[in-house]
Order: C-alpha cells, then structure tokens, then sequence
C-alpha cells in the first residue's frame, strides 16, 4: 500500500472519530433536557400529592370543627325541647335536631371518605418522594458525568484537528487534493475502501475485468473506483487500519 494511502486511511480515522464526538456533544444537552423533564414531571406528582392530602386534612379539620360546633348545638337544642312549652316549639326544636343530627352523619361520613383517601396517598407520596430523591440523584450524577464528557470530547476533537493538519502538512499537495475533494462529496465516509472479488466494497460497482486485473497485480499503486471515485485497496488479509 503507498504511504500516502496509509495517511490517508489515518486521515479518515480522524474524521470518522471527530464526526462520532460531534455527534455525541451534540446528543448530551438533548439526554440532560430530556433527563431533566423527567425529574421535573416526578417532581410536579409529588407536589401535585403534597397539595391534595394538604387539601385532604384541611378538608377534615374544618368537618371536625363543624361536627363539633353541631354537636355543642345538639346539646342546646335538647335542652330546650325539654324545655318545651308548646306543641310548636316542641316541633320546631325536633326538626332542628333532626337536621343537625343529619349534617353530622354527612360530616362523619365524609370525614371516613377523606381518612381512607389519606390512607392510600401516603405511602404512594413517600413511594413518589422516595422516586424523586432517585432521579435527583441519578441526574446530577449524569450531569456531572455529561460535563467530564463534553470537555473530554471537546479536547479530543482539537487533538484530532491537529494530527490531522500534521498529516496533511507532511502529504503530497496531490494527495491533499484527492482526499479534501472526496470528505466534500463523502462528508461522513468512507473515501476509502477495499477492492473485493472486482466489486468496489462500498458502492459494490463490478469493476472492469482490465481494470481488476491492473489493481490485482498493482496494489501498491493509487486506485479509484470508476463509478463512486473512492480509493480503492486492495489487501484481502488485511483490513484497514
């Protein structure tokens, strides 16, 4: 193989290495909103809880009171029906304590509603809580950990521009062309690519007997394909390096 194509298959190395960080520095940010709005939504049914059994035991503390406020009346009005001094009074006194009597039902039985509902929130609260701590966690650690990435990957795209520029710097202007021509037709890759049984191994184009033969028993000389142009290798033992 010419060394110019082994700097070459370097080159492409490079690229196809710098292509894979972008890509990945590209992805973190989308992962950490993503990560984030996750913790966001565990975080939203938490309070979203807290607020309902917030809402629940207020709910009870003021049936409570109101229970106990009837119940005080309770007293009174019974005292007064026996106090009673006509058929009237002893009506209207027994529908107003039928009528308090009946609040406190609706008050008591409510209040059990609220009590059972208060039951099942808990611990589905201190499971959400609990789940929320997690993911807290666990996303601090990634941002943390998508922060060593990005200045790792940053770094690692600047040494990869300078050992590229030194390869190219030392490669014959003609070479320089030939592989700054392909990476703009072929942005991602590859530019090379090995020559397998007379088909090129990327676009697959049969190559021409003549031309086959020629790469076959030149492989050490500069071969492209004639229908996608990339370099061709030709070292069936081998696989690029």
């Amino acid at each position: 193989m010419l060394p110019e194509i082994s700097t070459l298959a370097r080159l492409e190395q490079l690229d196809a290495q710098t292509h894979q960080l972008q890509l990945r520095l590209t992805e973190l940010p989308k992962i950490l909103t993503a990560e984030k709005k996750t913790v966001e939504a565990k975080k939203k049914a938490v309070e979203d809880l807290q607020a309902k059994l917030a809402a629940n035991e207020k709910e009870r503390r003021q049936l409570e009171g109101d229970i106990q406020l009837r119940q005080v009346k309770l007293k009174k009005l019974k005292s007064q029906l026996e106090q009673a001094a006509s058929e009237a009074q002893v009506t209207a006194f027994e529908h107003e304590i039928k009528f308090n009597e009946g609040e406190i039902s609706k008050s008591e039985d409510r209040e059990l509603e609220l009590m059972e509902e208060a039951e099942a929130l808990e611990p589905k609260l201190k499971t959400d809580q609990a789940a929320l701590v997690a993911a807290q966690r666990a996303g601090l650690e990634h941002f943390k950990a998508a922060e060593q990435e990005h200045k790792a990957g940053v770094a690692q795209i600047a040494k990869n521009a300078e050992s590229a520029k030194a390869l190219l710097a030392a490669l014959d202007p003609r070479f320089v062309e030939l592989y700054e021509r392909l990476r703009r037709k072929y942005k991602t890759g590859p530019i090379l690519c090995e020559a397998v049984e007379g088909n090129c191994g990327v676009c697959q184009m049969t190559l021409r007997l003549a031309f086959w033969q020629g790469v076959k028993a030149e492989p050490d000389k500069l071969w492209q394909c004639e229908e996608c142009s990339r370099i061709l290798i030709y070292n069936p033992s081998v696989m690029l390096a």
